[in-house]
């Protein structure tokens, strides 16, 4: 039984990974701290940790007494639109403590899975053409930046440690569990304002273009992933198609029904104008047909007005 460690497995993506790895053949564990909220995991067989990734004695101990095969690293405390004093407080409390963890899991043979960021990694560039592995990491926001330091640091620990690895780029996940009422991911929050009867604030005149990928769809391309253990990859994971801010709140209208107000601001310096995934080194290792996006936004949308 192949057992893995989420760190930060209670998060948006991290409880949908789990809840499709939970039907294999996997021995589950996740690190939270004491206080994180843990509803999304209630009811699955998991096993809780209460360290978070800067007690790293803690984790260590956790990976060495459980035999943990694998090491899923989920955190971080940035968003787009985090400022410099943030990235500060990232680099104390995720990144540095990260590469100590990186360090630990070269030490024992544990592959290190990264989830970075195929939408913030790349930053801009002129021409539209989809964003491969083996472009250049140009990030433009302090989030973007952690990520690319996080990617460097697998490498450095590659190369002079052996470290096995796993670095997967998604687009921009949406999909039910995500908060509705945040500031991050334009289909949850646009989606929170309509069941509010607020107005869809824009940043820009919406023709911004942005690859969106449903969250269940990441689940089990992770999953295949897993099962067929790939390492030493990079891998975007998208649907490799684009979509701008204005075609996809054209889409809500349709679904809701609702002719809801949309707010048009400042375009912010740190959010990239087009950004669509190339799949073709996914394919090599995955057989998987996305969902489109329309339906995509359709079951997220039904399900939100459910539940609220």
């Amino acid at each position: 039984m192949t057992k893995i460690l989420f760190i930060g497995g209670a998060g948006f993506i991290g409880s949908n990974l789990i809840k499709v790895l939970i039907k294999d053949d996997y021995d589950i564990h996740v690190c939270e701290p004491v206080n994180a909220s843990l509803h999304r995991l209630q009811g699955l067989d998991v096993k809780i940790h209460n360290c978070s990734l800067t007690d790293i004695a803690l984790v260590s101990d956790v990976i060495k007494q459980n035999n943990i095969d694998i090491v899923v690293h989920l955190v971080s405390m940035l968003i787009p639109g985090s400022t410099y004093d943030d990235y500060k407080e990232e680099y104390k409390h995720v990144i540095f403590p990260s590469i100590e963890l990186m360090e630990i899991c070269a030490e024992v043979g544990v592959k290190f899975v990264y989830f970075s960021s195929g939408g913030t990694v790349y930053g801009n560039r002129n021409d539209v053409l989809p964003f491969t592995e083996t472009d250049a990491m140009n990030p433009i926001s302090y989030y973007g930046w952690s990520k690319q330091m996080m990617e460097n640091s697998i490498q450095f620990m590659h190369r002079t440690k052996g470290l096995k690895y796993l670095i997967l780029r998604p687009s921009n996940p949406y999909g039910h569990g995500q908060n509705l009422y945040g500031k991050q991911g334009l289909v949850a929050v646009a989606i929170g304002r309509v069941l509010k009867n607020e107005a869809v604030e824009v940043w820009g005149d919406g023709s911004a273009v942005r690859d969106y990928i449903f969250i269940d769809d990441l689940a089990i391309v992770f999953k295949q992933l897993m099962n067929i253990d790939v390492i030493n990859e990079t891998l975007n994971i998208g649907s490799g198609r684009g979509y701008s801010v204005n075609d996809v709140l054209a889409f809500l209208k349709i679904i809701s029904h609702e002719d809801f107000r949309i707010e048009y601001k400042n375009p912010r310096s740190v959010d990239v104008s087009n950004m669509v995934l190339d799949l073709s080194r996914l394919k090599h290792y995955v057989n998987y047909e996305f969902t489109p996006f329309m339906e995509g936004i359709k079951q997220f949308y039904n399900e939100s007005l459910t539940n609220q």
